[in-house]
Order: C-alpha cells, then sequence, then structure tokens
C-alpha cells in the first residue's frame, strides 16, 4: 500500500512540476494516478469551494496542467494536439478522449484505437 500512495504522489507532484510541458510524454499510470488524486481532492474541497465563492476553484486552477498531462497522453501514442478538440463533441467525444488516455498504446506507436 505504500508503493500505492508513493506512485499516487510521485505522479501528482510531475503533474504540477510540468503544468507547461506540453510535448513531452506521460504513461498511463501517471494519468490514472493523477485523474485519482484530482477526483479525491475535488470531492473534500468542492463543498467548501462553492460554498464561499459559488464554484469550484480548484477546477479552474487545475485547467493548465491539466491540459498538459493530456496533450502529453496524446504525444504518448502519436495523436496530434488537434485532437484535443474532439472533446467539443458531448458523449461521443468524450468517451473516445477517456478511451485513448486511459487506455491508450503506451510508447510513440499509433493507438489501437481509432
Amino acid at each position: 500500500m505504500n508503493i500505492f500512495f508513493a506512485e499516487l504522489y510521485s505522479a501528482y507532484l510531475s503533474f504540477w512540476q510540468n503544468l507547461t510541458n506540453f510535448k513531452g510524454e506521460t504513461t498511463k499510470k501517471d494519468w490514472w494516478y493523477v485523474q485519482l488524486a484530482n477526483l479525491i481532492i475535488t470531492i473534500i474541497t468542492f463543498p467548501f469551494f462553492v460554498a464561499i465563492t459559488g464554484f469550484n476553484i480548484y477546477g479552474i486552477i487545475c485547467i493548465l496542467p491539466q491540459i498538459a498531462i493530456d496533450l502529453r497522453r496524446l504525444n504518448n501514442f502519436g495523436k496530434d494536439w488537434k485532437w484535443i478538440f474532439i472533446n467539443l463533441v458531448p458523449f461521443l467525444g468524450w468517451f473516445l478522449w477517456f478511451i485513448w488516455l486511459g487506455f491508450g498504446k503506451e510508447g510513440r506507436g499509433k493507438t489501437n484505437f481509432i
């Protein structure tokens, strides 16, 4: 269990340290750890921030590093940065995005999913 928390912490720290690195790569494991950490933090902080400001400040703060980690994940399997706009397509685009980033192939090859 300590290895899990060490890897989670390392991935989350890397998430913030690479907040402007749009051209590197990120492993599936690190991407999943960051999503888990952000979910936990959002669940904890959401009621507090919404009560005080009316919206989730943490979510806004995470926009740039989340875009960076997503683009690095796209780089892992050879997709161009323009594919980030697939998120603008409701449901189908979100589903493809989740499949690509969460389950896409590691390395610089093309993904097996579309």
